[in-house]
């Protein structure tokens, strides 16, 4: 080996050191962070849409119908979407663990208190006020995030999280069938009254543990070591000065940022389809036939190859540090998928692989879409920028339960849906790659 080989090896081991201590580093923060935040995403997927599974026997037993529970899984999102940005905005002053104990703590009680709604006043107003016990649940977690991980960073942390979106399905199906078929009567209680008490408390004792073992930030983290610290804290500054993101975009910047609005506008029509699954995905399969417990296992199918599409795409992103095309044909799949559905709305296991590709389409899309945001917003704007992006984007949820049952009251079946959700998921593609061109992503 020559010199100028020696000289070259030795410049480049300083490097290859930093980027190994760093890999280290991150994957401690990781470990500590990401399993107790994605097991409280899990339950807040479970209580937020398990009236999906629980209206195959509230419909029948208390004569709800189509158009109630539209409106009752909608009304949700009024109360979650007034209280989105202050939510936030508290999060920034009281910090991640006494947020998180308020929100999951009061969201459990309500989502259990579930089971004795027997009039449709009565379903309206217990949804409402788990919508605003959630709000600002999801966006302060992804703000939180911003705290502790750089952008080059971000998508793999925020694939991890939505990963416990998609892999709530897995369970929610199941333990959905299994308890309503054999906890039907037991107690007097009806199946669907076990599966909100079931799954609504658990979310009150997790909002304990993320109060007992969560730190607000970095330089709170009894568990991080002074160096390490400080070089989180470095990282970060050195992040934000690379895009861009300087002390001098405030909230009222953000509030005025076209950006956050194009993207809260694209994440809108991503969770379209996101919440309309949530909640007709039991009915659709239903009307093909299966038993609710076969409707809980066939569930699992369209969760788990969105969380396959969510790791691989989420950590393709970072590794190429691009964002628009990943998020693009992750669209136009979901788009795809809900449209070769139509074609098999008499046979439960085609329709399954049909809404397998398009979860792994609007899964990988929505994660790639929330890397974003970070890269051009300050830590001083994030807050308020992140919860108006959730905000329009939430919005959805009240929009897709309401529209489906309309569509299906009006024309007798799906189909009608799938395609405009289908439609949906194609424009979010064409306004990323027309109206955000790459430029628009950095400083400005």
């Amino acid at each position: 080996m020559n010199t100028a080989t020696l000289d070259a090896a030795d410049a480049r081991t300083p490097a290859s050191a930093d980027a190994r201590e760093d890999a280290a580093l991150f994957r401690k923060i990781t470990w500590r962070l990401m399993p107790l935040l994605c097991a409280c995403y899990v339950l807040n997927y479970l209580d937020r849409t398990n009236v999906g599974y629980a209206q195959l026997q509230m419909k029948d037993q208390l004569g709800f119908s189509d158009a109630v529970f539209g409106l009752g899984a909608g009304i949700f999102f009024i109360g979650y979407a007034v209280f989105e940005i202050p939510s936030n905005l508290m999060l920034a002053k009281i910090g991640v663990r006494a947020t998180l104990l308020r929100i999951m703590g009061l969201w459990g009680l309500a989502s259990a208190a579930m089971l004795f709604a027997t009039t449709p006043t009565q379903f309206y107003v217990l949804r409402f006020l788990i919508g605003v016990f959630e709000a600002g649940f999801a966006p302060g977690v992804l703000f939180y995030l911003t705290l502790w991980f750089p952008s080059r960073r971000r998508a793999q942390a925020t694939a991890l999280f939505f990963m416990a979106f998609g892999a709530a399905p897995i369970v929610a199906g199941p333990i959905a069938g299994l308890t309503m078929t054999y906890l039907d009567g037991v107690l007097a209680l009806r199946g669907w009254q076990w599966l909100f008490l079931l799954e609504g408390l658990p979310s009150v004792l997790l909002g304990v543990m993320a109060f007992r073992f969560l730190s607000n930030s970095p330089a709170q983290a009894p568990w991080l070591s002074a160096a390490e610290k400080q070089r989180v804290a470095r990282l970060l500054a050195e992040d934000q000065a690379a895009h861009g993101a300087t002390g001098r975009h405030t909230f009222g910047a953000a509030m005025r940022d076209g950006r956050v609005w194009l993207i809260g506008f694209m994440s809108f029509l991503i969770i379209l389809g996101i919440y309309a699954l949530s909640f007709w995905q039991p009915t659709i399969l239903k009307s093909m036939g299966p038993s609710v417990l076969q409707i809980g296992f066939y569930s699992v199918i369209p969760a788990i190859a969105g969380i396959a599409a969510n790791i691989l795409v989420g950590r393709h992103s970072d590794r190429h540090q691009e964002r628009r095309w990943h998020f693009a044909l992750g669209a136009l799949a979901g788009a795809a998928g809900l449209a070769l559905t139509t074609f098999f709305m008499q046979s439960p296991v085609a329709a399954v692989l049909c809404l397998a590709l398009a979860s792994m389409g609007i899964s990988s899309a929505f994660t790639v879409l929330w890397a974003i945001p970070g890269s051009f917003m300050s830590k001083s704007a994030a807050a308020a920028g992140i919860a108006l992006i959730s905000t329009i984007g939430g919005s959805a949820g009240l929009v897709a339960p309401m529209m489906v049952g309309a569509l299906k009251t009006l024309t007798g079946g799906f189909t009608a849906s799938l395609y405009v959700l289908s439609g949906a998921l194609v424009l979010s593609a064409l306004l990323m790659l027309v109206a955000l061109p790459r430029s628009a992503l950095g400083k400005r």
